[in-house]
């Protein structure tokens, strides 16, 4: 999704789902970050459904340039460069 929401911060435009926890996001200004959420769904209750593959692959992009899922986990535009590995 390429929202068109203006924000003060960096918005990821795309997500592609790897094993292993892993996440390759692409932000608006074309940084590539590799995250790893491993410390967060095993550790955080409330992502558990995450732990499923085909569930953790369903990620999208909110129109705020968060990481969402149809659950409504979500991390938000700030906090994607804190997993980033």
């Amino acid at each position: 999704m390429n929202s068109q929401i203006n924000t003060p911060w960096k918005k990821a435009i795309s997500a592609e789902a790897h094993k292993g926890y892993q996440l390759h996001v692409m932000m608006e200004d074309d940084e590539k970050l590799y995250l790893d959420l491993t410390p967060l769904i095993t550790k955080r209750e409330a992502f558990w459904r995450l732990k499923n593959f085909r569930y953790f692959s369903k990620v999208a992009i909110d129109p705020l340039g968060g990481l969402c899922w149809p659950g409504g986990e979500d991390i938000s535009p700030s906090r994607i460069p804190h997993y980033a590995a």
